[in-house]
């Protein structure tokens, strides 16, 4: 089951911040924080699916903008 960007952050911000500072999962949080922040500014929603834009868009940079 795919995530939304809204639960992508909330993930992000639970490694970032909750798990004592572990480098491999601050790491994970600030990918997951950059993925989701980037689909936001090309105008996805909170409610989005990331996975599948994840599997078809690597970097995720190269993901389009929406057109909604």
């Amino acid at each position: 089951m795919s995530v939304t960007i809204l639960e992508a952050l909330q993930n992000a911000e639970c490694n970032i911040n909750g798990n004592g500072g572990i480098l491999a999962i601050m790491q994970c949080g600030k990918r997951q924080l950059h993925n989701a922040v980037t689909l936001l500014v090309k105008g996805y929603s909170l409610y989005d699916e990331i996975d599948p834009l994840l599997i078809k868009y690597d970097p995720i940079e190269t993901a389009p903008e929406k057109d909604d």
